[in-house]
Formats: C-alpha cells, sequence, structure tokens
C-alpha cells in the first residue's frame, strides 16, 4: 500500500503490485474481502507515533518511507491507524470500527505512478465509496449512471454534433 485519500466523490488507493494488474474482475474480490472485513467489526486504533517510530514500524515498505521523510519533520510526531493486522499511515479520523461500514463498492481502477512523476513505480489505482446503507450506495451510483448518459461527449456523437474530417 503506498497513499490512500478521500476525494471529492470517496476516496482512492494507490497499490504496488508489480507486475500485476488489477481489473474489473479484481473488484468483486475486494468487495468480498471489504465485507469479511466489516462483519469481523475490528476497531481503528489510532497511533501517535514519532518519526523514528514511523520509520521503524513501515521499514519494509519504501514508499511508506519516502511519505515519512518527505512528510514528517524529525523530532515531530505522526499519527497511523491499526485496524486488525494492518497499520498504515493516516490523518484520520476514522469510524469506531470496520462494523460501520455498511455499503461498499469499487467504482474503478487505473494506473498511477508513485508522485505522479512517470520516473516513478507503476502503481495500481482503485476508486471506491462508501455509505451507511445500502439504500444511500443505491441511490448514488444511479445518480453516477444518469450522469453518464447525459454526458455531452457521450449524447453529441449519438446526435451526430462531433465528427472528424479524415483529410
Amino acid at each position: 500500500l503506498t497513499i490512500g485519500p478521500a476525494v471529492e466523490g470517496g476516496f482512492y488507493y494507490d497499490m504496488y503490485l508489480g507486475e500485476q494488474r488489477l481489473s474489473d474482475a479484481s473488484f468483486q474480490e475486494i468487495e468480498k474481502s471489504v465485507q469479511q472485513l466489516r462483519q469481523s467489526n475490528a476497531p481503528f486504533e489510532r497511533m501517535v507515533i514519532s518519526r523514528e517510530e514511523a520509520l521503524e514500524l513501515f521499514a519494509h515498505n519504501p514508499f511508506k518511507v519516502d511519505l515519512i521523510q518527505r512528510k514528517v519533520a524529525p523530532g515531530t510526531l505522526t499519527t497511523a491507524y491499526r485496524c486488525g493486522d494492518l497499520v498504515d499511515l493516516c490523518r484520520g479520523p476514522h469510524l469506531p470500527s470496520t462494523a460501520r461500514v455498511k455499503a461498499f463498492k469499487v467504482t474503478k481502477n487505473s494506473s498511477a505512478y508513485w508522485l505522479a512523476s512517470a520516473d516513478n513505480d507503476s502503481l495500481q489505482r482503485i476508486y471506491g465509496v462508501s455509505f451507511p446503507s445500502e439504500k444511500l450506495l443505491k441511490a448514488h451510483l444511479r445518480r453516477l449512471e444518469e450522469a453518464k448518459e447525459r454526458d455531452h461527449r457521450r449524447v453529441g456523437k449519438q446526435q451526430g454534433l462531433f465528427f472528424f474530417d479524415a483529410v
């Protein structure tokens, strides 16, 4: 795992997977894992740690080490969250436990470069959303579909408003 902030419309998480590539077929597997985690009711534990503790804790992950070295000044503190066996750098806050995640959906995936530089490692990025109920998730997904149907690029092509001359 590298970085995974909340963004407008949900969140994303970048992962280094070597040569492995995610596809739409990966979504169900990820969603199933989240469902199992939700059912475990694992608490999120906030940890306040020093820069030195963070470097030691994440020594196995060069991406986290890079983030810590760039963002956490020597002699200062940072936060991480523990959920079961997973410990990750994060400002938080988080839900009290995984049981609060009632509805979750991976919405798309893409590639990204570490720190947005083509000179760095290629990462796999997943985007997702989470809602406090299935009803709210379904309403959100319905709005996204409706917006896709009204997309000017799609509508313009259907109505023959856009064309390219083969010259």
